[in-house]
């Protein structure tokens, strides 16, 4: 080859540009990608095998084999749970979170999140137990999903979270209406009312703010304290009458939006809607109240009649667990034994009345001597079990 000849030729070659790279569409295709994989391999499920060709992405399969369909999220199913030391019994399974001790917890489709003794927050699940690195008093979850909500407090705010529990990411942090002003005692901090779909409720210290999840924007729909809604289920509130009462009142009203005149029908101060609604479960903040009125009681209410009725009376006190479907519920029910009282965990069908017990004396029904005075148990409600 003459140095004529390849001069020209690596001029040439240098003139060349590669083709260009389209990295938001290579971004884009992992982020579907990574989205796939983690529906179907939560927990350790099967990694699809990629291969690339010209023009995109193949997936390898054995000649024949059909795509399968998406493997249903790893607690997705609501069973008969509690938790207990450092073990959540989810059913037949248990799932150990040593060296921690389960102080509150929920269940979301993609695993457990719990609170320890000092109130930080760790995520549970088929792979082991993994830190938030945050923390909170209480949380809380919708009876299906993945996500997960609290409150985390500073000097001068609180903020109110939701976080994806199958991502592990935050979907919304926001300070709106819980700025804290300087020498100030709250008498109420704020919480978060309920997870509703896709759907949140603040209560806040301004008010009652209905957030957009998917959008994150919220609006503030009512101006009442942190505690006056107590739930919010397929979109019907639970509140209390009247709104403007500074603490837990024990009268309720139920309806689609919060209403100052809405009569009240129901009684009790914790409220717990079934998933759509039908039925509701009230019980006192205090697990071991002094005095025994009406509403020092789990009850159990048709939501649309209003009609009560009440657990057997051979339980001092009934603590509400979880809804397993649209008619029934678990609960831990107490029974005075010697040495010390006992629970058993039983499933109530709120349409019947009828109780079934499905796990006898589980745990003793005692307190600790040093306030909080919790219970050695803890129900998937995301508060701890306390006598007051």
């Amino acid at each position: 080859m003459t140095d004529l000849l390849r001069e020209t030729l690596n001029e040439h070659a240098d003139g060349i540009e590669p083709p260009p790279l389209d990295l938001d569409g290579i971004v884009a295709a992992g982020n579907r990608q990574v989205s796939r994989r983690r529906a179907l391999t939560v927990l350790g499920g099967a990694v699809a095998t990629a291969a690339v060709a010209v023009g995109g992405a193949a997936v390898l399969r054995p000649r024949g084999q059909q795509p399968q369909p998406a493997r249903p999220a790893p607690f997705a199913e609501r069973r008969v749970t509690y938790a207990l030391g450092n073990e959540i019994h989810y059913g037949q399974d248990v799932v150990s979170v040593t060296p921690h001790r389960v102080n509150a917890f929920v269940q979301t489709d993609a695993g457990f999140v719990f609170l320890d003794e000092g109130n930080n927050i760790h995520i549970a699940d088929r792979a082991g137990v993994r830190s938030t690195g945050k923390a909170a008093w209480t949380l809380t979850a919708d009876h299906r999903g993945s996500l997960v909500a609290w409150v985390e407090g500073f000097n001068d705010r609180c903020e109110s979270v939701v976080y994806d529990v199958a991502t592990s990411r935050e979907l919304v942090r926001t300070a709106i209406g819980n700025a804290i002003p300087p020498n100030v005692s709250l008498a109420y901090s704020p919480r978060i009312v309920a997870l509703d779909g896709t759907t949140a409720y603040f209560g806040t210290l301004k008010g009652l703010y209905r957030w957009n999840i998917a959008t994150n924007k919220g609006e503030l729909i009512a101006e009442v304290s942190p505690v006056a809604v107590r739930t919010v289920t397929a979109g019907r509130i639970v509140h209390q009458v009247p709104l403007e009462q500074p603490g837990t009142g024990t009268s309720l009203a139920i309806g689609t939006t919060v209403s100052a005149t809405a009569p009240a029908r129901f009684v009790g101060q914790q409220a717990f809607l079934s998933p759509g609604a039908r039925y509701l479960v009230t019980e006192p903040d205090d697990a071991m109240p002094g005095i025994q009125p009406l509403w020092a009681d789990l009850l159990m209410y048709d939501a649309t009649t209003a009609t009560p009725s009440h657990m057997p009376r051979d339980y001092f006190s009934t603590v509400f667990g979880q809804w397993l479907d649209d008619t029934t519920f678990t609960a831990a029910a107490g029974r005075n034994t010697s040495p010390a009282p006992v629970a058993d965990l039983v499933v109530v069908d709120a349409a019947t009345g009828s109780v079934r017990v499905v796990l006898e004396k589980f745990s003793t029904f005692t307190f600790g001597r040093s306030a909080p005075r919790t219970t050695a148990f803890a129900l998937p409600t995301g508060s701890p079990i306390v006598d007051r």
